[in-house]
């Protein structure tokens, strides 16, 4: 999960989601915004995602927090 974007496996990755349909889902209900970039694989920016998710979910991050 390198780089200023998601793609849409790291979005089933890190909300455990197994379909790509339930990111469908959750665009119509307003939880996830819409894709940045569509495209295969569509891309969302990492800031939206992470003000989502409530944590900053940066590898490099999370090991700073963690120690």
């Amino acid at each position: 999960m390198k780089g200023i974007y998601y793609t849409t496996q790291d979005i089933k990755d890190i909300f455990q989601w197994k379909s790509s349909d339930t990111i469908k889902q959750r665009q119509k209900s307003g939880f996830l915004p819409k894709p940045d970039i569509k495209g295969r694989p569509n891309k969302w920016l990492k800031v939206k995602i992470d003000a989502i998710v409530g944590i900053d979910t940066d590898p490099e991050i999370q090991d700073k927090l963690t120690k």
